[in-house]
């Protein structure tokens, strides 16, 4: 006969989401109420007396204050079948492309329910959910850590069954391998396809969230639309969003600013930084020229019908920031500021074609035509954000001084919306490593290194560079072994490696100038035009650097910076972390030596986050390594951050 308080505990302690009854535990039998007698510390049904062993199987071993579910209160929406490598999505601290494996259900019920009539059948083999109740909106997640049934790679069928009734079905095939779960498109509804994670999010999972990584059930818009591909199936950094606006755009709130249908013709026509020439260049820039943080969910970009991009859903756009769609895009590229994207549906004629953009339901927000296009040269708006002005090949553009092309930025290398004039931008000096894309790949775009006298043409109009006080050091990677901090798939010594500095002022700052350093070298990454609200965040990678701002995660670039932060205190010394303002002023410097400051294998983070002391992160939360972006209970920035 089964040991029900031992099946029962099982299910209690290896649950993600939901508890066992605290009014079960106990010590001894006389601990529980009557007809129940104390095992493993959980008061389960004294099965004596009972019939056979399926009465006892019809009962659950923990009373529950919900009712049993029934077909229609829960949803299957992700399922991992390959756990990309150093993955640890069970929190154990083990990464394992077995234990990590999992498949989540979501209560979309309207009230608690009991998932003891609940079961799973992964290739015919049984799982069953456990004795515990489900609030509405909560996900439980089931891993292999906890007894799921091995998935295999490239096919497979779940099932997911209530009170006996099969009530939701899926089998996936190749698909399922390509280090990335698999999720609804619409993740609450059942009927909806079944798409890769990481085309849609770039991200490979989101156990217990919305794909987004927003809470359940603010799930909106994160399918990709009925007619055409979604933007993200060629991402590199993808932007990780939780949603802070509701205002869908409408006619005259975006421009189409840019586009470069043509970028065939030399090393000038690399718009998206990859090395390479050719049609992955392609780009449609648009930027919000309202007062209003847009939300654009659904909305399409059309190629004169035939070819429809359909940005996935949770996105926010802020007044005066840009966004790139480039035929392909994989994280290369310096584009300050911009949200960026890849998407294999852009296809733009070389000898005339239109861009239609429309809403979510089709409704014509802006459009624009050309004809003929020059090799590796857009067409720009000859006044740059002026809805009304004309189209012009970029070279005799009036702000353009003779360059062909200016993703991201204005005609003149200028942040947007500081458009007028042209700007001269410093070359960084030999001993900055900092990396910059070189301004004749992308059209002599500025650099990362700018002069302090020229903050004010290059930067964002959000307020003044840092003074001392304005920032804080808040996590550090020193020793990234096992770690893929930055999230390219790769785990690095080198390029995992990173730096996380707050605003903990009261009023955004501009960080255009603002260098990174240690010990050795006061500059080993030179910001651009960055501009900090209270309470955000950025993390320089030793490839790559992200914005955490209140509309979501931006990709600052995705290049190697060099960090050469050393592992153990030198000779003696310790290790420096230091921020210096335009000036060479020090804003930030703070020491780090021994085991217990340079730790191996996690990050050093301050607990609290913001205000707290130097501890390790395994210390401050076991369930994680490090959190880059996130505070330490794995919670995005900057909510985390305010009361």
């Amino acid at each position: 006969m089964r040991n029900l308080t031992v099946m029962a505990f099982a299910f209690c302690t290896a649950s993600l989401v939901g508890a066992c009854a605290s009014d079960s535990d106990c010590s001894k039998d006389s601990d529980c109420p009557e007809g129940r007698i104390c095992r493993n510390g959980l008061c389960a049904l004294n099965i004596t007396g009972l019939d056979t062993l399926a009465d006892a199987d019809a009962l659950p071993d923990i009373p529950l204050d919900c009712v049993p579910a029934v077909p229609g209160d829960l949803v299957m929406t992700e399922i991992m079948a390959d756990p990309p490598s150093g993955a640890d999505y069970d929190g154990n601290g083990i990464p394992s492309t077995t234990e990590d494996e999992f498949v989540e259900i979501v209560n979309v019920s309207n009230h608690p329910v009991a998932l003891t009539q609940v079961e799973l059948m992964v290739n015919a083999k049984e799982f069953k959910l456990g004795s515990l109740c489900l609030n509405p909106n909560e996900a439980r997640v089931s891993f292999g850590t906890g007894g799921l049934p091995s998935l295999t790679n490239t096919s497979g069928t779940v099932q997911l069954f209530i009170a006996g009734t099969s009530v939701q079905t899926h089998t996936y095939g190749a698909e399922a391998g390509k280090d990335s779960s698999i999720t609804l498109s619409r993740q609450l509804d059942p009927t909806s396809d079944w798409v890769v994670h990481k085309t849609v999010y770039g991200t490979a999972a989101s156990p217990g969230k919305c794909g987004n990584g927003n809470d359940f059930p603010e799930c909106d818009g994160v399918g990709p639309g009925p007619d055409g591909d979604t933007i993200g199936s060629d991402l590199g950094d993808s932007p990780e969003v939780i949603t802070n606006c509701s205002d869908l755009p409408v006619a005259g709130d975006l421009v189409i600013n840019e586009v470069l249908a043509k970028p065939t013709g030399g090393t000038g026509g690399d718009a998206n930084g990859d090395g390479t020439v050719n049609s992955d260049d392609e780009f449609v820039e648009l930027v919000n020229v309202s007062t209003k943080t847009l939300l654009l969910d659904g909305l399409k970009i059309a190629d004169n019908g035939a070819n429809v991009v359909t940005v996935p859903g949770g996105l926010c756009l802020q007044p005066n920031q840009a966004v790139l769609v480039f035929s392909k895009y994989a994280g290369t590229g310096s584009f300050p500021g911009v949200l960026v994207f890849g998407t294999k549906s852009l296809s733009l004629n070389d000898t005339g074609d239109s861009v239609i953009l429309k809403s979510a339901t089709d409704e014509v927000l802006a459009q624009m035509s050309y004809g003929s296009a020059a090799a590796a040269e857009s067409f720009v708006r000859e006044a740059d954000l002026d809805p009304l002005a004309n189209f012009v090949k970029h070279s005799v553009a009036p702000n353009a001084s003779g360059r062909k092309m200016s993703p991201g930025t204005c005609q003149n290398g200028n942040a947007f919306p500081d458009c007028a004039g042209t700007v001269v931008v410093e070359e960084p000096d030999a001993t900055d490593t900092t990396d910059s894309t070189d301004a004749s790949d992308i059209g002599d775009t500025q650099t990362a290194d700018v002069p302090s006298d020229t903050n004010e043409d290059v930067g964002p109009s959000c307020g003044p560079a840092p003074a001392l006080g304005d920032l804080v050091l808040n996590e550090v990677l020193f020793d990234p072994t096992g770690i893929d901090a930055n999230g390219d798939g790769t785990v690095n010594t080198t390029e995992d490696e990173f730096v996380e500095i707050l605003n903990r002022s009261s009023a955004a700052v501009n960080l255009a100038g603002v260098k990174v350093g240690d010990a050795q070298s006061a500059s080993r990454y030179t910001f651009g035009a960055v501009c900090l609200g209270p309470n955000e965040a950025v993390v320089v990678f030793g490839k790559g650097a992200v914005h955490l701002s209140a509309s979501g995660k931006v990709v600052l670039d995705a290049t190697a910076h060099a960090l050469s932060l050393n592992n153990s205190a030198t000779s003696g010394d310790p290790e420096h972390v230091k921020v210096t303002g335009t000036l060479g002023e020090l804003l930030v410097d703070e020491s780090f030596s021994g085991t217990t400051l340079i730790p191996a294998a996690q990050s050093v983070v301050r607990s609290p986050d913001l205000t707290g002391a130097w501890t390790k992160h395994k210390t401050a939360n076991p369930a994680a390594a490090a959190s880059p972006g996130q505070c330490i209970g794995l919670q995005p920035f900057p909510g985390c951050l305010i009361p």
